[in-house]
């Protein structure tokens, strides 16, 4: 079977799934688990969970383990453009024929009915093991406690930055939020700078032994001239490696993590004689650091192509954004949860009276700024925006990663 064959019946499989639907709770996937003889046991796992930052987290402690020779799988979502990229062995996305033999194995006993997230940490931890991992990066999913990642021993457990999302599952405080997320610290924990309360928290919640980030971490992360890749990213990453070295003696190098590259934050592409700037960001933590960039490296925005998902706040962060720019685009996406994109323009035209246009696809979209006379413009608002764009016409038309 080939690539096409395989990636169709994967999808077909996948679609019987319901990918949307959400119930907290992990005995589904501990009882199939044990039923298939817990392969999550084989290996070594580390846990990255948090609001911003966890791919880019993962992204280099993988390549950590990696450059230290060591067998590692990596485990994220969502995927940008194809649903392979979530699973990696040493760098490498897993082919989808690969794939498919774990997921017609899990669904022929899936009695349990696996939600399709639980399905997908499954076909991870199945795959993983059969491969022989040492270690697998895996990242949590939108919360903590009730994550099916969380079902995992974890060696070290991660925090990045917690703010507001998903408030209708994880609570409306950051407090509520920061306790639902510091449940995959079971051992021993590392934490990015976060707000005093979140700090607080962790400390007044968590048995395990933590460790903070602190100023000379940040420090240290300035000194490796990181361009996409937020500082307080770069510092939890430094202080994960130092505790793993000085608690397991894995002889990781932290200047290792100076060659990752994490697609669709704050990635610069430039084509036919313009640059676009690629984010997901979603929430008003990621827009706020997005704008910081933006300004930080002087950046003049001509246009910005915005589109989202109705579970975010939408409105707030497009008031942020309107700063950066007036010239708005709006193209619809594939998703059924995107928002319409005439409701954007009617909440623009009514409350920021911006410049508006309507597209029918981010192919579209993308095809008219190519053909235009702007220079810089930035796409924003959901990462399934972003991996549409590097999907289509752009993608096509670019001439890979741009460094200023």
């Amino acid at each position: 079977m080939n690539e096409i064959e395989a990636f169709l019946e994967l999808n077909r499989i996948l679609n019987s799934l319901n990918p949307y639907a959400m119930d907290l709770s992990l005995d589904r996937i501990k009882s199939f688990l044990n039923k298939i003889g817990n392969p999550q046991d084989s290996f070594k796992s580390i846990l990255v969970g948090g609001t911003n930052g966890k791919g880019s987290v993962v992204s280099m402690l993988s390549l950590a383990f990696e450059q230290a020779d060591y067998n590692v799988g990596t485990y994220t979502s969502p995927h940008l453009i194809q649903l392979n990229e979530r699973f990696r062995i040493n760098g490498k996305v897993v082919p989808f024929y690969v794939l498919l033999d774990y997921a017609r194995f899990i669904q022929s006993i899936n009695f349990e009915r696996l939600t399709y997230f639980e399905f997908l940490t499954v076909m991870a931890f199945l795959l993983f093991k059969d491969f022989g991992v040492d270690v697998a990066v895996l990242e949590v999913g939108m919360g903590g406690e009730f994550d099916a990642t969380n079902v995992v021993n974890p060696i070290l457990s991660i925090i990045t930055s917690i703010s507001f999302d998903h408030t209708q599952h994880l609570g409306d405080t950051l407090e509520k939020i920061t306790l639902t997320k510091s449940k995959i610290i079971k051992n021993l924990g590392v934490v990015c700078k976060n707000p005093d309360v979140v700090i607080k928290t962790i400390k007044d919640s968590v048995d395990a032994e933590v460790f903070f980030v602190d100023d000379s971490y940040v420090k240290r992360a300035e000194g490796l001239g990181f361009f996409n890749v937020s500082l307080d990213n770069v510092a939890v990453a430094l202080l994960a490696i130092d505790i793993l070295n000085q608690r397991y003696g894995f002889g990781l190098d932290p200047f290792s993590i100076k060659r990752v590259f994490w697609p669709g934050r704050f990635e610069v592409i430039e084509s036919k004689g313009r640059l676009f700037i690629l984010d997901g960001a979603h929430n008003a933590s990621a827009v706020e650091n997005l704008i910081g960039l933006i300004k930080r490296f002087g950046f003049c925005v001509d246009a910005l192509v915005f589109a989202t998902l109705k579970t975010k706040d939408w409105q707030g962060n497009l008031a942020k954004l309107c700063t950066v720019s007036d010239n708005i685009k709006i193209p619809r996406l594939k998703s059924s949860l995107a928002v319409e994109p005439h409701q954007i323009e009617s909440f623009l035209l009514k409350n920021r009276g911006c410049t508006v246009e309507v597209f029918n696809s981010v192919n579209a979209c993308i095809n008219s700024l190519l053909d235009s006379d702007y220079k810089t413009i930035l796409l924003c608002g959901s990462l399934y925006l972003v991996g549409e764009a590097l999907a289509c016409s752009l993608i096509e038309e670019g001439e890979g990663g741009f460094m200023p």
